[in-house]
């Protein structure tokens, strides 16, 4: 889903080839998401085929012919849908929450066990993205998306705490 969005937004600044959308998702990305170019001709071949965006062969001197696509404008308001959709979380059942009820049907110290590593891997993520933020300009998009990711991961290490904390109790 984000790929194909990011790829919209690309494209209502400028036409552009695969390689330039390429490079543009993995810039906005700051490099934590690498695509290959199966995926990104998947994913324009799939945009192409619903109505969002449209291409055209440019004709080169030194070398080959290249597709270049542009936004319609279905794809604009696609896009436009899509910015102003509020996300539809689920608030029970993520990854981390299906861990949870799965640990109800292992024993108690097994689990416990799992939830202490796991805040010891959450730990090595905090620290490492607090220094990846530690490099960014101030109120940069990327320094952004860190602090969310730290806050996101700073949470899940209070809950995880918490669960530890509450299961000794009971052990």
């Amino acid at each position: 889903m984000a790929v194909k969005h990011l790829f919209l937004a690309l494209l209502s600044q400028q036409e552009r080839h695969g390689y330039e959308l390429k490079n543009g998702f993995e810039e906005l990305a700051g490099g934590g998401w690498p695509l290959n170019f199966g995926q990104v001709y998947q994913t324009l071949g799939r945009l192409e085929r619903d109505g969002l965006i449209e291409s055209r062969e440019v004709a080169q001197v030194e070398r080959p012919d290249k597709k270049v696509y542009r936004l319609t404008e279905a794809g604009r308001k696609a896009l436009q849908d899509w910015l102003k959709q509020e996300d539809n979380w689920n608030l029970f059942f993520d990854e981390l929450a299906l861990k949870m009820l799965s640990f109800e049907l292992l024993e108690r110290g097994e689990a416990l066990a799992i939830l202490r590593s796991y805040r010891g891997f959450i730990l090595k993520v905090i620290k490492s993205l607090t220094d990846l933020r530690a490099g960014e300009p101030e109120g940069s998009t990327q320094a952004l998306l860190l602090e969310r990711n730290i806050y996101r991961a700073e949470a899940d290490l209070k809950w995880v705490t918490s669960m530890i904390e509450r299961w000794q109790k009971h052990d």
